[in-house]
């Protein structure tokens, strides 16, 4: 990873912020994925920059990819999986712009979040008809604990850390 920095996201983020999420979501949209269309604009990200630690990929001064991590699940959990244990993170939108991916940085903003949250459980779901994304998942020691159906969409419910506890 020659010259990428991970930094906390900040109100100057986000005009980059919802460029690249819309981005995402118009190249998902190609491949026949269109759960992230519409969803993604500047009152959104401001509302998450306020609920969630957003953390931004950039290259050089240029902004290519980003994570959330909260402490609250997404507001369709308790529809989707009722009976889903609690965690004590949650991650949502890791997002690398489709002219870096198959770069290695979404395993690197990945793995930062892994460190970053060492020792306590942290859950994200993911579409079901996303097979790249649940095998990357999988492959980065998250396991399914849950399927359901939310905001429309077949959807796996991961979790990463002592599932034991």
């Amino acid at each position: 990873m020659v010259n990428v920095q991970i930094q906390l996201a900040c109100q100057i983020d986000i005009p980059d912020l919802v460029s690249l999420l819309n981005h995402c979501a118009r190249d998902m949209h190609q491949q026949g994925m269109s759960h992230w269309l519409n969803v993604y604009d500047e009152q959104s990200v401001k509302q998450n920059l306020l609920q969630k630690t957003v953390y931004v990929l950039k290259q050089k001064s240029q902004l290519i990819g980003c994570v959330a991590l909260g402490v609250q699940p997404a507001s369709y959990y308790t529809d989707c999986w009722p009976q889903a244990p609690d965690a004590d993170f949650y991650l949502t939108q890791l997002a690398i712009h489709p002219q870096h991916q198959q770069s290695g940085y979404g395993r690197f903003l990945l793995q930062y979040c892994l460190e970053l949250t060492e020792g306590r459980t942290l859950q994200l779901d993911a579409v079901a008809h996303y097979p790249e994304l649940l095998k990357f998942y999988r492959q980065s020691g998250f396991k399914q604990i849950a399927e359901g159906i939310g905001l429309g969409d077949r959807r796996y419910l991961f979790e990463y850390g002592d599932l034991t506890q």
